[in-house]
């Protein structure tokens, strides 16, 4: 080894860290859980969270209205836990509390977050080269405004700790309709179902204009195929002929889906909310059948494959809820 490549590794680790990986885990994941601390005792949202908006960085939580709500401005922590290991905290604002049906949608800023899934030294080091290359992204363009500021950047790291899973999420308005996948999309609760979907894609008029999506579950495998279809967020329609897989229709709104999907629930939107960057589609479910069984498709930061491939070289730690993807 070089003194080059000893110093490289010294700083960054011994593997590559990218910013987005893929897992395939069967859904729901019990590898993270997610849980939100403040007055009272942690109470677990693992499955009771979206990111709700990047500009500014929001996250919604779906609280049950038997718990003693939040008051306005008080300040909270999300903790990821894995493997008995507290992975990162984030440090959140309350801002607002949004009563729908029998519980409460809150929305928490993010203030600042702690993250623990490489050495120190490494984490700042792949901050810093992280910062340089958005500089040099941000010089070479021109182009400053929408950037995230690198603080709560790391935040959004953070959020991908918990794997995060990929959708394709369809949509008809009268003889418009498309197909594009979503990773900013979970449950809030029993009732409902959170979307949230940048200013800037075309699906935004879609699922304004319609109030009626499919929420499709992705196979693993069909990866490539997928992250395709993120050009869709940029054209108002799709041409269905033209797919590389089959089409079907759902039971109940008709609506065309995957031939592949795992799972489909369809689901009326009931309130359409701007928040910043991201306008936020609460829904309900009207419809949700399972297809088939196997490996979906999620998401997660670098960060925390590098965390996890180091749990499973050592067999000292306790693996217990760390699958092989």
């Amino acid at each position: 080894m070089s003194l080059r490549e000893l110093f490289h590794c010294l700083m960054f680790g011994p593997t590559p860290v990218r910013q987005q990986c893929i897992l395939g885990l069967r859904d729901p994941q019990s590898e993270v859980s997610v849980w939100l601390c403040g007055s009272g005792a942690p109470f677990d949202v693992t499955d009771n969270h979206v990111m709700a908006c990047a500009q500014p960085l929001i996250v919604a939580i779906g609280i049950p209205n038997q718990h003693c709500l939040p008051k306005i401005g008080s300040a909270f922590s999300l903790q990821f836990r894995a493997a008995n290991q507290r992975l990162a905290e984030i440090a959140l604002q309350m801002v607002e509390a949004i009563a729908i049906g029998r519980e409460y949608l809150c929305l928490f800023r993010v203030r600042s977050c702690r993250n623990y899934c490489l050495p120190r030294q490494q984490l700042w080091a792949h901050y810093t080269r992280a910062a340089y290359r958005r500089w040099r992204s941000r010089a070479r363009s021109k182009a400053s405004e929408g950037q995230m500021a690198a603080r709560k950047l790391h935040c959004v790291f953070a959020l991908y700790i918990r794997p995060r899973p990929v959708f394709l999420v369809s949509a008809a308005h009268g003889a418009v309709s498309n197909l594009f996948p979503m990773d900013l999309v979970g449950s809030l609760g029993h009732e409902s179902f959170a979307l949230a979907l940048h200013s800037t894609s075309t699906g935004l008029k879609l699922l304004t204009q319609s109030r009626r999506v499919a929420l499709c579950s992705v196979p693993y495998s069909k990866a490539p195929v997928v992250f395709v279809l993120g050009k869709q967020h940029n054209v108002s329609s799709i041409d269905h002929e033209s797919l590389p897989f089959s089409m079907t229709r759902s039971s109940t709104f008709s609506l065309p889906v995957p031939e592949f999907s795992l799972r489909v629930r369809e689901m009326q939107i009931q309130m359409v909310r701007p928040i910043g960057s991201h306008t936020l589609f609460v829904a309900k479910t009207v419809e949700d059948e399972l297809w088939r069984d196997d490996l979906q498709l999620f998401q997660i930061h670098g960060f925390y494959h590098a965390w996890r491939q180091r749990l499973q070289r050592s067999p000292s730690l306790d693996t217990v809820g760390i699958p092989t993807p």
